[in-house]
């Protein structure tokens, strides 16, 4: 799939399997995974472009010109030179499968999803129900018509709960304000883009937190995004430096942004800035109205990915992130709560048991799907899929970097102190320590899986897992029960 891109960036962010990987190739790859993705940098940096070049993939002709073929297969010996030139011109009319959002203090996300339709108003009778003022007590009184056993038609008077019981049965004949409001198009958007996030309120910023979990909700009733297929990309600047947006993002929000990548630590080399001033000095955002036809193949490549079989050792993997992290001396970090790494043994503070917490279910799951989306596109840069199915670790470590290095698990005191700030450098640490704690295990976890193929639980297997790898008894003997059943089965 081929896409001109405006963002022009060189540096390498990782070796993969053998081939280079871009930050291009990191948003293809959230696109691909059908990951949020938080792009953060200084001003000028270019996450705004990049934001925008993703969204070239998602501006279409009218169903991918599919509408004009099939009317013009049926009817085509039907139609005259008129019809056929008309419905040819329909392959080009865009429809845009994104929505590019700015962040504003009185931004209402819901209302880029309906609109008000001014005629609803005549499609339902108006009633009313008409007061008469009793002239001894002054009290509004209501009367509705009503004719007796002999026929005579007289009035009689309605108690006020009878009047209200007809009024709100009247109102609901009639419709409300809210039947003018009608759902648009726009549930049909793939990829929604909000620029300078931060710069939002709390209130608005939790508005995200909806669209970038992929439905929005209206009165009470949630509508999904994008049948089946949605993502959302937010850019802006975090630090006191940016006194606009000083506000942290907070947990719950990052945590739905699934990768966060730092687009100032992986700036554009000299060369790459020396090409983008020399072809082009306009100092905007370009927003080409020159675009893709991409939203197939990527959507195509999600259901790939998603429905793809998760290797065993990239779930063994997850699973020392989610527990293996989470051991210390204390029994669980998690259960810690805020004396976590303050009340670590000493021995344990200078090392990545008070260096980092485990992360996230939902973290865990963005790893293992970025994991899959960039071994898809290094497969697609040249790679062999036997290099890739050996370099489980190599590719589930890539994708926990930039999935937690700003998610909030690190401990920002010894990220300052021993890593002079450096969020990709702590991470780095961390995997170091656990690409150790792999290789030492290897011929433990080879004599795990094979008890799993056994189909036998061994007691002296189990006993060899101790510490922070004491998760792996029970995942073993979760493993070993799942293959009886498979097998009981066949």
């Amino acid at each position: 799939m081929k896409m001109e891109k405006v963002y022009k960036n060189s540096t390498e962010l990782m070796q993969l399997h053998g081939v280079s990987m871009y930050l291009s190739d990191v948003v293809d790859a959230c696109l691909k995974g059908r990951l949020n993705l938080f792009l953060q940098g200084d001003t000028g940096s270019g996450k705004t472009q990049l934001a925008r070049d993703a969204m070239g993939y998602f501006g279409t002709g009218v169903g991918d010109g599919k509408f004009a073929a099939d009317v013009q297969k049926k009817y085509g010996n039907k139609l005259g030179n008129t019809s056929n030139v008309a419905i040819d011109a329909t392959r080009n009319f865009p429809i845009d499968q994104s929505i590019f959002i700015l962040g504003r203090n009185d931004m209402d996300t819901r209302e880029l999803f309906q609109r008000i339709n001014l005629g609803k108003i005549y499609s339902k009778p108006s009633y009313n129900l008409e007061p008469l003022v009793n002239p001894e007590t002054g009290e509004i009184e209501y009367y509705y018509p009503k004719v007796d056993e002999k026929g005579v038609f007289a009035y009689q008077r309605l108690s006020k709960e009878q009047a209200e019981i007809v009024r709100s049965r009247l109102e609901q004949l009639a419709g409300t304000t809210e039947d003018l409001r009608e759902l648009t198009s726009k549930l049909n958007t793939n990829l929604i883009v909000v620029d300078e996030l931060p710069n939002c309120v709390p209130a608005v910023r939790a508005q995200v937190f909806n669209l970038f979990d992929g439905f929005i909700e209206i009165n009470g009733k949630a509508y999904p995004i994008g049948q089946g297929y949605s993502v959302g990309v937010a850019t802006g600047n975090i630090g006191q430096q940016f006194t606009e947006s000083s506000n942290e993002l907070g947990r719950a929000l990052k945590d739905r942004m699934h990768v966060i990548v730092d687009v100032d630590y992986f700036s554009p080399s000299p060369g790459d800035t020396l090409e983008i001033l020399a072809g082009n000095t306009n100092p905007r955002v370009e927003f080409s109205e020159n675009r893709g036809n991409g939203s197939a193949q990527i959507i195509e490549a999600y259901q790939r990915i998603s429905s793809g079989e998760i290797p065993l050792e990239k779930l063994i993997i997850t699973n020392y992130l989610l527990h293996g992290l989470d051991h210390c001396s204390k029994g669980s970090k998690r259960k810690m709560k805020d004396c976590w790494p303050t009340k670590l043994e000493n021995h344990e503070q200078g090392s990545d048991v008070g260096l980092v917490l485990p992360v996230s279910v939902r973290a865990a799951k963005s790893v293992i799907r970025l994991s899959q989306a960039l071994d898809m596109i290094a497969e697609e840069k040249g790679a062999r899929r036997e290099t890739i199915e050996e370099g489980a670790l190599d590719s589930m470590m890539q994708a926990y970097k930039f999935v937690s290095a700003y998610s909030g698990i690190l401990n920002e005191s010894s990220v300052r102190q021993n890593y002079e700030g450096d969020k990709y450098k702590a991470i780095d640490a961390v995997i170091a320590t656990t690409r150790q704690q792999f290789a030492s295990q290897k011929d433990n976890i080879s004599g795990g899986i094979e008890m799993v193929e056994s189909g036998k639980t061994d007691s002296r297997v189990l006993e060899k897992f101790t510490g922070r790898w004491q998760f792996m008894r029970d995942t073993l003997e979760r493993l070993v029960r799942e293959n009886k059943k498979d097998k009981q089965g066949k």
